[in-house]
């Protein structure tokens, strides 16, 4: 399998699985990693770079760490009962406690996927984070603004 086509398959198995993994009823709620507007739907995750091969992330131009994390962002349009990705200008920041930090996002295109990724890294073992996201595209005039928290941990 060539190394985009493992990005490809960890996004979308990070973004449509994660839900899927809670225990128990009584676990925490995982924060949504979607929201949809109309006919558009928004999808984001935050994964830890440990979790890429060495050569997907090569590929990528990634820098891999146990500190290291990639937030994903990609757009879907629905119309006639499908679904097909679509471009957007995706901006954002990140924010502990204290800083902000604006992520900088880069569009990857790849057969039937368009995603955008932003590097970023923690300075803590455990780091609850504040995700901001404004995505525009060419089907809406106004942009989509997406806020959620995500608890990022260095894995041992």
């Amino acid at each position: 399998m060539s190394a985009a086509r493992q990005l490809v398959m960890l996004m979308i198995v990070g973004l449509c699985a994660w839900p899927s993994l809670a225990q128990d009823a009584a676990a925490p709620v995982s924060p949504p990693t979607s929201q949809t507007f109309g006919a558009d739907t928004v999808y984001f995750n935050v994964l830890n770079t440990g979790f890429l091969t060495p050569e997907v992330a090569r590929s990528y131009g990634i820098t891999r760490g146990k500190d290291k994390f990639l937030v994903n962002v990609s757009v879907r349009h629905a119309s006639d009962g499908t679904s097909e990705p679509i471009r957007a200008t995706v901006s954002g920041s990140s924010s502990d406690l204290i800083h902000r930090t604006p992520l900088n996002f880069r569009e990857v295109i790849e057969q039937d996927a368009i995603y955008y990724i932003a590097e970023l890294s923690i300075d803590g073992k455990q780091e609850t984070r504040d995700f901001r996201l404004r995505v525009n595209t060419a089907t809406r005039p106004q942009p989509y603004d997406i806020q959620f928290n995500k608890t990022l941990h260095i894995e041992n």
